[in-house]
């Protein structure tokens, strides 16, 4: 988890630097998160969206399957987290085994 979290942000900084690249993650994600060695399963979409000085977007999870009852240390296992500073970065959650 930690890797991603660093190849994520790393990516953020990459893009607000060049703006062919964010141009390319904003288009085409799942492409340019692979390229970073971040690798989403098949089926999933995943979509990029930029704040701006006057909107935030915030990713709501989708809440579990209601017969897939997590106890309190599973959830703590599963919960993503965000790093407030200008922008807001979301982490992806990490499932567990079910």
């Amino acid at each position: 988890m930690t890797e991603e979290r660093n190849a994520l942000t790393d990516l953020f900084a990459a893009c607000w630097k060049d703006d062919a690249l964010k141009a390319r993650f904003m288009a085409d994600p799942k492409a340019v998160l692979a390229e970073r060695g971040i690798e989403m399963p098949d089926g999933m979409d995943v979509n990029v969206v930029e704040n701006t000085d006057n909107t935030v977007y915030i990713t709501m999870p989708a809440s579990p399957s209601s017969d897939m009852a997590l106890l309190d240390d599973e959830l703590g296992k599963v919960a993503g987290g965000c790093i407030m500073t200008n922008a807001i970065f979301c982490l992806f959650p990490t499932l567990p085994d079910v």
